[in-house]
């Protein structure tokens, strides 16, 4: 530990200051003295944080160092650089370079091991050298290389789709709130139902769920109680505001790079035994948001249009980072993200992707130069939208290529997708007829607007769906209280209080022509509609409820919640000190060693951590200290120990006089000093 303490004493500031920015553990709280550092820097916390930094071709070198230890030291650090180099045939720039890091960690001295390197590697001496091909690293001339056009091309239409996903489920959620469950998070019955409106799988559903989150386009009602969009998601909602498709992608490509969700958990149990829901707590993980941007760093150091697999990251990975763990599927889960949202095309960074990439690397900062790149690579690779709607008479309809915006939002409103490509192929039912009913629009105004992108008059057979859906639309009206149901029919009425499947909302008649019912009003819509009929929402006054936006719980654009995390708070990054910060601290810890060394060996109990470095110097050393310990009646004791061990809060200690053993807590500790060398 001497060693230790005397080379950062005597390194100049700015190593010492390059020393603490690259092992940021030993910045807070800041060290008195170089003897606190170096006790710190060799504990065992410390060195495995700083061995976490190191790829396996370093960890290789210190592993050999420690296998040379005791034995006749080479000539100069070229001689050992070379010999390790021969031993674990990699370059001899490699080897040096290696060897040059771990110095600058002080986790050498003079290229022999720093106290604690040891013991928090202990090295198999009969596995070293290790595989050469463990150390470099999987070679990315294997990948299958992707044309530019194919990853333009696919990123793109992802990239367009997972924006549409994140409005399709703010709209149903605003339809029909997530509900929260008393242990946290929305249940399976919620996200099931949610996956079935946007035509996802579950775990689908829950990645677009904990992006749109992630993007603060969610929050909770002011009960807590459930889940929906959040103030800034009303801009998303709107069919004439809207952002542009590049700029909401960019926020939820940013917002997914820097989230520490892991959706791809939800429905596995937790280590206490419970289901981890979606926007629940037990779904963060601060490892996640590592992990996202060490692939997103790797795919960008790949060769252009390099498809990884998720083996080929695994593996680079684990050869870059091998004391960090990879969790089983995480690889696979966060890649398939990258598909979801078009960060990758076929497997390969798009421009997009690596726009975001450099985002990333730059530090995401607040300036709006990196989020306007992201924006301006994904609308180079978007193609021509295209302002041409083809009917045909059996309903069906194609977009031959990208619609317009304003076409886009019509026929979300109005037509059911069926195949996504190169063209845009739809279907037009009374269902899909009834969303743009719903968001406002007459019979008439619906054929107006398809007909201005139709080179051809429409067929009389869509006329006639568009009529008919338009004469049944709103002869039921749902109000939210809990739920009422307008009726003016009584057939129907005496209909809805016979029909089985409606059983399991509650209806009851109050009044003629009005039901009551125990469900939701968007539960309540739902299943009338999945009996054929056409129900229409309204809001408190009896007005109808355009695309649900008016009638948010009759909270409107003003009343709508403040975007909220899920899960707990994680710290996105920790705070670098200022140069001139780090100027301070290093020369608070110079006037330290200098006070220290002035003051002499004895150690006063208003400065522990320099009473831990010398208790730990001592357990290194095997040597003798004079220690004088507060009783319990407050008087104090002399004792002439050897440190067995130092542990948090306490030291366990040998008693060389009275043969005992004792342990001890550190606040008792009034003075300590070393005698003399066992």
């Amino acid at each position: 530990m001497e060693d230790l303490a005397a080379r950062l004493t005597g390194l100049p500031d700015r190593e010492i200051a390059a020393l603490l920015l690259a092992r940021p553990d030993l910045l807070s709280p800041p060290s008195p003295s170089f003897t606190a550092l170096a006790a710190r820097a060799a504990g065992r916390t410390s060195t495995d944080l700083a061995l976490a930094q190191l790829d396996a071709a370093a960890i290789a070198v210190a592993e050999g160092l420690i296998g040379l230890t005791g034995q006749a030291d080479p000539v100069s650090a070229d001689d050992l650089a070379a010999l390790l180099a021969d031993r674990l045939s990699l370059p001899l720039g490699t080897v040096a370079d290696r060897l040059s890091q771990l110095s600058r960690l002080a986790l050498t001295i003079s290229n022999r091991p720093a106290p604690g390197l040891a013991e928090a590697l202990a090295p198999d001496v009969s596995a070293w050298p290790p595989p050469v091909e463990s150390l470099t690293g999987p070679n990315p001339d294997s990948l299958t290389v992707i044309a530019p056009a194919t990853i333009a091309a696919e990123s793109a239409q992802r990239a367009e789709e997972a924006v549409r996903l994140v409005t399709a489920l703010l709209r149903e959620w605003l339809r029909e709130p997530g509900p929260l469950l008393r242990t946290g998070g929305v249940g399976v019955r919620p996200l099931a139902r949610t996956a079935e409106a946007l035509g996802l799988a579950p775990a689908q559903a829950a990645t677009i769920i904990e992006i749109a989150a992630a993007a603060n386009l969610l929050g909770l009602d002011d009960d807590g109680a459930a889940w929906l969009p959040a103030a800034p998601a009303l801009d998303w909602l709107s069919h004439d505001d809207a952002p542009p498709l590049p700029e909401r992608w960019a926020g939820l490509a940013t917002a997914w790079a820097s989230s520490a969700r892991t959706p791809w958990l939800v429905g596995s149990r937790g280590e206490d035994g419970a289901l981890r829901a979606v926007l629940g707590d037990a779904a963060e993980a601060p490892w996640a948001r590592s992990l996202r941007r060490r692939v997103l760093a790797l795919l960008a150091a790949l060769p252009d249009g390099a498809s990884a697999t998720p083996g080929f990251v695994r593996a680079a990975l684990t050869a870059a980072r091998p004391r960090r763990p990879i969790p089983e599927g995480a690889i696979t889960a966060i890649l398939a993200e990258a598909e979801l949202l078009g960060v990758t095309g076929a497997g390969a960074l798009s421009g997009a992707g690596r726009a975001l990439a450099e985002y990333e690397r730059a530090g995401a900062e607040a300036d709006t130069a990196p989020l306007a790149a992201l924006e301006d690579a994904l609308a180079a690779d978007l193609p021509e939208p295209v302002p041409m709607l083809l009917v045909q008479s059996d309903l069906t309809a194609i977009v031959p290529g990208r619609p317009v915006a304003p076409l886009a939002a019509l026929l979300e409103r109005s037509a059911v997708v069926e195949s996504r490509g190169g063209a845009l192929t739809l279907r037009f039912t009374p269902d899909s007829v009834r969303g743009a009913l719903d968001a406002g629009l007459s019979a008439e105004e619906i054929l107006d607007a398809l007909g201005a992108y139709s080179p051809a008059p429409l067929p009389g057979a869509l006329e006639t769906l568009v009529e008919d859906a338009a004469r049944r639309h709103g002869a039921i009206r749902v109000r939210p209280v809990a739920s009422i149901l307008r009726v003016p029919d009584p057939a129907t009425a005496a209909g809805l209080l016979a029909e089985s499947r409606l059983a399991g909302l509650g209806l009851d008649e109050v009044a003629p022509g009005i039901l009551t019912a125990t469900a939701s009003a968007g539960r309540v819509l739902r299943e009338l509609r999945a009996t054929g009929l056409a129900p229409a929402p309204e809001d408190e006054h009896g007005r109808l409820v355009i695309d649900g936006i008016a009638g948010a719980g009759a909270r409107g654009r003003d009343g709508a919640p403040e975007p909220t995390r899920p899960g707990q708070s994680v710290p996105s990054r920790r705070r670098v000190p200022t140069s001139r910060e780090l100027a301070v601290m290093v020369g608070r810890m110079r006037a330290g060693q200098e006070a220290l060394t002035a003051a002499g060996p004895a150690v006063a109990v208003n400065d522990p951590v320099h009473a831990l470095a010398v208790l730990r110097q001592g357990q290194a050393s095997r040597s003798l200290l004079r220690l004088r310990l507060a009783g319990p009646d407050g008087e104090v004791q002399e004792r002439r120990v050897r440190v067995r061990a130092v542990e948090p809060g306490r030291v366990r200690l040998a008693d060389v006089v009275r043969e005992t053993e004792l342990t001890v807590a550190v606040h008792r500790i009034v003075s300590v000093e070393p005698l003399s060398r066992g």
